[in-house]
């Protein structure tokens, strides 16, 4: 039996970099990377890490940019593979978040996670997992959905599942980052730039259906192509939202 298909999947990740033109699976691609590092000011001697980092393409976008020595983790192993073997500037570890303590003895000055967040069951318990590998005054950037309110009575379905499972609650976003071990500082609202990213996704994903069905079959596409409009149409009615966060580890 063929296993089931999940945009998360390794898959998934390659239609979506076929879709973008290169190895991004958020929204934005580098449009979004560079909007959402703007503050981060550029130093080649910080510690970066990239959790959840795909197949690598944000992780050496970073590390090209200048704004430092980029660590990516992943879950996937095959992603990780990619990434180490296109990527070889940046590191990459297969890796669980809950699973960082383990791994890293020297602290990050900063961690990065490009829609991620909204994928991880507990938000709090991965929040403790990076504080616990960053140094003192570490940034904290979370680009990602968010539920403005009363997403999670009405989620967007990929068939049984939900297919953004926990969008960032706008609601008590404060107190998660402290239960957590980090300190809110600023929420930008990305929600229009997520209107018009995915208007333009859609279109990619039009445009590219005879290499999606090359890749993956033509299912695969109608599937894909049927997530991503009910995804354009959730953000215009303004059902889930876009933003970025910025946060810096609390102090003991």
């Amino acid at each position: 039996m063929t296993d089931p298909f999940f945009m998360n999947s390794y898959l998934g990740k390659r239609i979506l970099a076929l879709v973008r033109d290169g190895d991004y699976a958020h929204a934005g691609e580098e449009e979004a990377i560079a909007l959402a590092m703007a503050p981060v000011a550029k130093d080649a001697r910080r510690r970066i890490l990239d959790a959840g980092c795909g197949r690598g393409g944000t992780a050496a976008y970073m590390q090209a940019g200048g704004w430092g020595s980029v660590t990516g983790i992943d879950i996937e192993p095959k992603a990780v593979d990619y990434a180490r073997a296109t990527y070889p500037e940046a590191t990459f570890l297969q890796c669980d978040i809950a699973e960082v303590a383990a791994r890293f003895e020297e602290p990050f000055d900063v961690v990065t996670m490009f829609n991620v967040f909204y994928a991880l069951p507990d938000h709090v318990a991965a929040l403790r997992a990076l504080a616990g590998v960053s140094g003192p005054n570490a940034q904290l950037v979370i680009f990602d959905y968010v539920d403005p309110g009363g997403y999670q009575d009405a989620p967007l379905m990929d068939g049984h599942i939900r297919f953004l499972p926990h969008p960032v609650p706008l609601a008590g976003l404060g107190e998660t980052l402290a239960s957590g071990g980090w300190r809110l500082q600023s929420v930008k609202d990305l929600s229009a730039d997520y209107v018009r990213w995915y208007a333009a996704l859609v279109a990619k994903i039009e445009a590219k259906r005879d290499e999606i069905v090359a890749l993956a079959g033509g299912d695969i596409y109608e599937h894909v192509h049927g997530l991503y409009a009910g995804l354009e149409a959730a953000v215009r009615e303004g059902r889930v939202g876009g933003a970025v966060i910025y946060a810096e580890k609390a102090g003991p």
